[in-house]
């Protein structure tokens, strides 16, 4: 059996959250099957504490035994969130040539997000070739979903009674003076994201920077991501605007195709 490599931890901290990401770490790594005793001198934990993490990690269906007495092996749950991971490299591969494309036609920055809780995550971006980039957001960067483009597109995708439980969890920090600040706002924002099929940012997260955003939905008919352009505000006319919006709603759409949707479902 290949030895554990130990885990370093810090000086003095024994929360349980911390133990049991160390026993699962150092789980993962095991090439063989772990015993509580490699996993012991992995983590720096006693025994008994292992066999605590280990029953815990059971229960919860991130590991599994054949037999009570058997070798633990990787259970369900991890399967779930390995699967989901996969589920965005996939999105991400899907949505670059579209991200790409939208950066040849706008000559503007290209974002694509995820809801993760109350947040998007940005899980990738492409950029202009022109001397000034405006990256507001970077790839594993959250924003909170009532500011920018793109999280707003992702926030319309939840119903009323959503929004309002949103409003009620985080407050609705600002930003600038721009930002949504009433659950009011939010649901009329929401709607008219809904209606007109596109989301624009006008200096709600940075002065200067605006955005324009479109939902992305999978074959259910949910939205599961939303694909924004973003440049300097003063450049946003309303014809510009228009122009931005055709090619991003375009963009959604082709990538929403891809991933199995039709409008006419």
């Amino acid at each position: 059996m290949a030895k554990v490599l130990p885990v370093t931890r810090r000086q003095g901290h024994g929360q349980s959250s911390e133990r049991t990401l160390d026993v699962l770490d150092a789980f993962l790594r095991d090439e063989g099957e772990p015993t509580v005793a490699t996993l012991a001198e992995a983590t720096s934990l006693s025994r008994r504490s292992v066999q605590r993490v280990l029953a815990v990690l059971e229960r919860r269906g991130y590991l599994a035994r054949e037999a009570d007495s058997g070798p633990y092996r990787v259970g369900v749950r991890l399967f779930e969130l390995g699967a989901r991971f996969h589920n965005q490299l996939d999105l991400r591969r899907a949505a670059l040539p579209e991200l790409t494309s939208l950066v040849e036609q706008t000559q503007q920055a290209a974002f694509l997000c995820i809801r993760d809780g109350d947040e998007a995550l940005c899980l990738d971006r492409v950029g202009t070739r022109h001397r000034v980039r405006l990256f507001t957001l970077h790839v594993g960067e959250r924003q909170p979903l009532h500011c920018g483009a793109a999280p707003r597109a992702l926030l319309a995708g939840l119903t009323d009674r959503e929004l309002l439980d949103y409003a009620d969890r985080t407050s609705l920090p600002g930003f600038t003076v721009h930002t949504i600040a009433s659950a009011e706002a939010l649901l009329a924002d929401a709607a008219a994201t809904r209606q007109r099929g596109f989301v624009v940012s006008d200096q709600d997260v940075t002065i200067g920077i605006a955005a324009v955003g479109a939902a992305v939905c999978d074959h259910t008919g949910q939205v599961v991501a939303a694909i924004s352009v973003s440049g300097l505000a003063a450049s946003y006319t309303p014809e510009r605007v228009d122009e931005l919006a055709e090619a991003v709603r375009g963009a959604a759409r082709t990538l929403s195709g891809r991933l199995g949707f039709r409008a006419d479902r």
